[in-house]
Parts: structure tokens; C-alpha cells; sequence
């Protein structure tokens, strides 16, 4: 079973604490939420229904000042010659440009005025999309005051009443019979007497296009009623057709609403039991209402559209979340602690070597320093407990071979020139290699004696100013003649020494022991290389072997009195080195890796005499 760490743990339970969090507070503030969307939707839809409105006041506005240009060229006509021809063509030239909402252009006289006469001028397109003039001299006086209150010819006498641009209410064309809206000026001389009234035809079944600018969805219609609460379209029926007989529709009721309530939003049920909501907004240029219904279920589906985003944003948002604390918890707690477990682990096992490094200046930095405080102080103790225990056998040795070293090397001494005479006698000339046997061993154990001898503490040495380098040259020869012997060589790299004070004798012994230990750790065809330096306030020998290298856990224990890594060996070595060392004042250590382990010993130059 995978154990659960602390970072897994913290992970899940912010991630867990945050999410129950946010879910909590989005379920308190749902229907805030929701209201909230709703009423900006609402208000979306509104805001479009008026800007499509302003979108159709635009194209009215347009038609009028186009109407308003032809109506000032009809007028200055009146001050030439032969002007009903000019009328005519500026009728045409008008009606042939391309426009998209218009039917025609028109112009019909005041016939009181200076006995002109009836007439009627009317250019445009017909059924057929064909352009069309009919000019109509005897045609019924439209200018008769007797029409005045005539709804059929209100495209004439609506903007005489009202002295400026109309926009009548539809009616059936007198030459095309077709229901059309016509939008008319008057046209006064410069005396202010009216001459006639011109205008411009748009063809009932056109204001779908118009309309076309108020669809704010593709599901919702649009309904145009005039300033009595008259239908003129319903796009939502697709068989309607206007006739001068249209009744009343069932929206008339919005024809009185003021401003602020036209550009309101109900909701309603239309006669097959749906949910509308109904969105009314003036045309203010036609003094029309445009009605634009738009089912309820449309607004429902983007109110869940918008609360899917939210749900979506609110997934995206926990998933940041999940990444953030992971990350952070990663970067800041789990990086670190992990560091500090696998450095305890490496302290458990006894490894002391090493930093233990976490970077921050918060309480894992604060750890950090103390785990590395502690292992200074532990390595220093363990050295300090090394060396202990080297001393207290160095001293037990030391003791013993001061104490008894007289009283074994005499009888030695004896039994060797007794067996040195019996060999030398006749009858013993067949055993000489069991004589030589007994003096070799004998010669072993005195050796061994000298050594004993060596580690006492009190040892009296004779120091003299001496240069290690004339010592190692001195005995090159002979360490290189055995080196030889096993297919070894030993290079020497001497650079120029200060004198200091030395005990020769102890400095051979040191030598000799550091590079019969160096070559007896290489093998054939190996160099053992033994170099010299002046640094700082210290001379610096250094002897580096191409040797198989030593186990740190070995190291630690290099110079303890019967410590050996030979099958032979005494183990007093390297003890004996330390030991002279330490007289001299100096230190000793090593460094060791697979093939290659270099011996640095350093003595101190206080007491310098002269360089070289």
C-alpha cells in the first residue's frame, strides 16, 4: 500500500477546504447570480432592440433627407421656362437611382396655384421590377379641399395640415393597387403659397426589410404598429397581408404608452400558451412602435449557456487552485522536508560528510542551520572520539614498549647469537635454511620491538634543521630499486623548500612506511608520485599512489594501532606515521577515491632556519 505523504495530504485537504468553500458560497449566491444574469440579459436584449430601432430611425431619417433634396430641386424649378419637363426628369433621375426601400418618386400640383392645374407626376418601379413613369394631367384634383379629410389621400393633405415631412399610414396605391406608405413634403414658393406636395412611395411588403434591422434573435418576430395602434407588419405570421380594412391589432394597446413605458420589457403569453417576452421601443421618425417578441425559453437558453461558463470557470478555477497548491506545497514544503528526511536517513546510517542545503529565510532555513550545526558538531566529535581512541592505544602501546622492550630484546638477542654459532658448526651444515628460518623470525620479532618502541609518547628526538627534499633524495634510490622489482616507478616533483627542524631518523621511517604502504597498494606498471611545496606558513608533502583506493569507513580509522588492511600487515604503520607526525607538530590525512589515494602531511616553519 503507497504511503500517503505529507504533501499528498496537505495537498488535498487545502484543495478539499477551498473547493467546499466556493461551492458554498456559489449555492448562497445562486439566485443572486441568477437573478443578476437575467437582468443583464434582459437588459442586453433592450439595449439591441433600441439600437436596432435607431437603425431603422436612420434609414426613415435618410428617406426624408433625400425627400427633402428632391422637394428644394422641384421648387427651383418654378423659376424657368418649360419646368414641368425639368420636373419630370428630376422625378426620374430621383426614382432610377438604386434604393432598396423605395417604390417611387412622386409630385402632384396645388392647382389653385397661378392656374397650373391638376396634375400628377409619378416615376418608379413596378411589379415587375421594370422602371415606370405615369404622368396623369386629367387626373382627379388631389389638391381639393373638399379631400381634405379624405383618409385616402392623406399622402397630400397630411403634410399641407401638417406644414412639414409626413408619413402616412398605409393605403392601396391609386395606379398599382398595391398597399404603400408614402412619406411627402410641401413645396412653397418664396412667397410661402403652396405650389404641391412631393413625395416618396415605400412599398408596403418593403418594410420586412426594413424590419429585418429590429430582429435582435433568430427566433424572435417583430410587430410595427402606427400611432393609433394600426398593424403594419407581423413578421411572425407568415400569411399577412395588409388590406385598407385590416382590423385593429391585438398590441393597439401600446399606441398610447408614453416614452419610458414603450421602452419597457413584459412578459406574455401568446394565443398558443408560450412564454414571450415582449420588448417595445419607439420609431420616433415615423411616430411608429416597433414590438419585438422574443420567447422566453431563448433567454432560459442563455442563462444556462452563462451558467455553464460559470460552472466551466468555476472548474478552471479549482483545477488553478489544485495546480497552484501543488506546486507551492512542492516548491516550499515537500521540496525541503524531503531534503531534511534524506539527510536525517544519511545521519541515521552514519554518513556526517556533506551540507545540508535548503534555501529560505523562514523555519525550514532556521532547521536547516541547526541539522548543519549539529553535523559539524558531530564530525567534530567523532574525530575528536578517533582520535581518543587512537591516543589511549598509541599510549597503551607506547607504555608497553617502554616497559618491556629491554627485557624481550635481550633474551632475543641470546637465543640469535647461539643459533648464528650452532649454524656455523659442522654438523649442522645440512640445516642452515632451518637456522636462517629462526634468525629471520627473530629478526621480525626485533622489528616489530622497534616499532613498539617508536610510539612511545615520550621519545626523546633529535631535531636538527634539516630539507625534506635532500631526506627523499637521499633515499630515492633505494624505494626506487624496490618499486623496480614489482615493474613500478616513483617520479618525484621537488619544488624549492625552506630548512625546518626535523629528526631525520623519524622522517626516513615516515617515508619509508608511506611508500612501501603506496606501492604495496598498486599493482604492476602503476607510478607512485612524491611532490614537495612551500605553502603559506607550511611545508606540504604529498605521496599519491594509483593504488585501488580506501573505503571511507576505513579511512576514519587510519592510524588505530592494529588496524590493517593487510593480510600480513601489524596495523602499527601508519601509526607509527601519525605518531611522528605529531612530534614534528604537523598533520596528516587523506584522500582517497577508486584509483588513486594521496597522503598530505604538513609541517608547520616556525622555527625556519634558511631556504635553499
Amino acid at each position: 500500500m503507497r504511503r500517503r505523504t505529507i504533501h499528498d495530504q496537505m495537498v488535498v485537504r487545502l484543495v478539499l477546504t477551498v473547493t467546499i468553500a466556493i461551492t458554498f458560497i456559489f449555492i448562497l449566491s445562486s439566485e443572486a447570480i441568477r437573478t443578476t444574469i437575467q437582468s443583464y440579459v434582459h437588459q442586453d436584449y433592450k439595449e439591441k432592440a433600441m439600437i436596432a430601432a435607431s437603425e431603422v430611425d436612420a434609414i426613415i431619417r435618410q428617406q426624408k433627407v433625400l425627400l427633402e433634396t428632391y422637394a428644394r430641386m422641384i421648387q427651383h424649378t418654378y423659376v424657368r421656362e418649360d419646368s414641368k419637363e425639368e420636373r419630370n426628369n428630376i422625378i426620374e433621375k430621383f426614382a432610377s437611382q438604386t434604393n432598396p426601400y423605395v417604390a417611387g418618386y412622386w409630385y402632384s400640383y396645388q392647382s389653385n396655384y397661378e392656374k397650373q392645374g391638376k396634375y400628377t407626376s409619378w416615376y418608379g418601379y413596378n411589379l415587375e421590377g421594370k422602371l415606370q413613369g405615369i404622368t396623369i394631367p386629367e387626373w382627379l384634383d388631389e389638391s381639393s379641399a373638399k379631400l381634405r379629410d379624405d383618409p385616402r389621400y392623406d399622402y397630400y393633405h397630411g403634410p399641407v395640415k401638417k406644414g412639414s415631412t409626413y408619413i402616412t399610414s398605409p393605403y392601396l396605391d391609386h395606379f398599382t393597387h398595391i398597399p404603400i406608405i408614402s412619406i411627402s413634403t410641401p413645396v412653397y414658393d418664396h412667397d410661402n403659397q403652396l405650389i404641391g406636395v412631393a413625395g416618396v412611395d415605400l412599398r408596403f411588403q418593403d418594410l420586412s426589410q426594413i424590419s429585418s434591422h429590429l430582429s435582435i434573435h433568430p427566433k424572435s418576430k417583430v410587430v410595427l404598429l402606427n400611432k393609433t395602434g394600426q398593424l403594419l407588419l407581423d413578421t411572425g405570421a407568415s400569411d399577412f397581408k395588409w388590406d385598407d380594412t385590416q382590423a385593429q391589432s391585438e398590441y393597439e394597446f401600446l399606441a398610447p404608452m408614453n416614452e419610458q413605458q414603450m421602452t419597457s420589457q413584459i412578459e406574455i403569453t401568446n394565443n398558443k400558451g408560450e412564454q414571450q417576452y415582449m420588448i417595445s421601443t419607439p420609431i420616433k421618425e415615423a411616430d411608429w412602435q416597433a414590438v419585438i417578441l422574443l420567447p422566453t425559453k431563448v433567454v432560459d437558453q442563455t442563462l444556462m449557456k452563462v451558467f455553464f461558463i460559470i460552472f466551466c470557470v468555476w472548474v478552471a478555477l479549482l483545477v488553478s487552485i489544485y495546480a497552484f497548491v501543488y506546486w507551492w506545497m512542492k516548491r516550499f514544503v515537500t521540496r525541503p522536508l524531503r531534503t531534511l528526511v534524506e539527510a536525517s536517513q544519511r545521519i541515521a546510517a552514519g554518513d556526517l560528510s556533506g551540507k545540508i542545503s535548503v534555501r529560505g529565510d523562514n523555519e525550514w532555513g532556521e532547521l536547516t542551520q541547526n541539522m548543519n550545526d549539529m553535523l559539524v558538531t558531530m564530525r567534530q566529535q567523532a574525530a575528536l572520539e578517533q582520535e581518543i581512541k587512537r591516543m589511549s592505544a598509541l599510549k597503551i602501546v607506547g607504555e608497553m614498549a617502554a616497559a618491556i622492550s629491554h627485557e624481550i630484546r635481550n633474551p632475543l638477542t641470546t637465543v640469535r647469537g647461539f643459533l648464528q654459532l650452532l649454524r656455523n658448526k659442522p654438523e649442522h651444515e645440512h640445516e642452515h635454511v632451518y637456522f636462517d628460518t629462526m634468525m629471520d623470525e627473530i629478526i621480525r620479532a626485533n622489528t616489530i620491538i622497534t616499532e613498539y618502541l617508536t610510539l612511545a609518547q615520550h621519545k626523546i628526538v633529535e631535531f636538527q634543521p634539516k630539507s625534506i627534499n635532500d631526506i627523499i633524495e637521499h633515499i630515492y634510490p633505494l624505494v626506487q630499486a624496490t618499486a623496480t622489482v614489482n615493474c613500478q616507478h616513483i617520479e618525484l616533483d621537488l619544488k624549492s623548500l625552506p630548512y625546518i627542524m626535523l629528526d631525520e631518523k623519524e622522517i626516513r621511517q615516515l617515508l619509508h612506511n608511506i611508500i612501501r604502504n603506496g606501492l604495496e597498494a598498486m599493482e604492476a606498471n602503476k607510478v607512485l608520485r612524491i611532490r614537495t611545496k612551500y605553502e603559506g606558513n607550511n611545508v606540504i608533502l604529498e605521496v599519491e599512489d594509483e593504488g585501488a583506493g580506501f573505503d571511507p569507513s576505513v579511512l576514519q580509522q587510519a592510524g588505530t594501532p592494529f588496524i590493517t588492511t593487510k593480510e600480513t600487515g601489524t596495523g602499527l604503520g601508519l601509526a607509527i606515521c601519525y605518531s611522528i607526525v605529531q612530534r614534528h607538530g604537523g598533520t596528516m590525512t587523506f584522500h582517497s577515491q577508486p584509483g588513486c589515494t594521496i597522503v598530505f602531511i604538513s609541517f608547520p616553519i616556525e622555527m625556519t632556519i634558511h631556504s635553499e
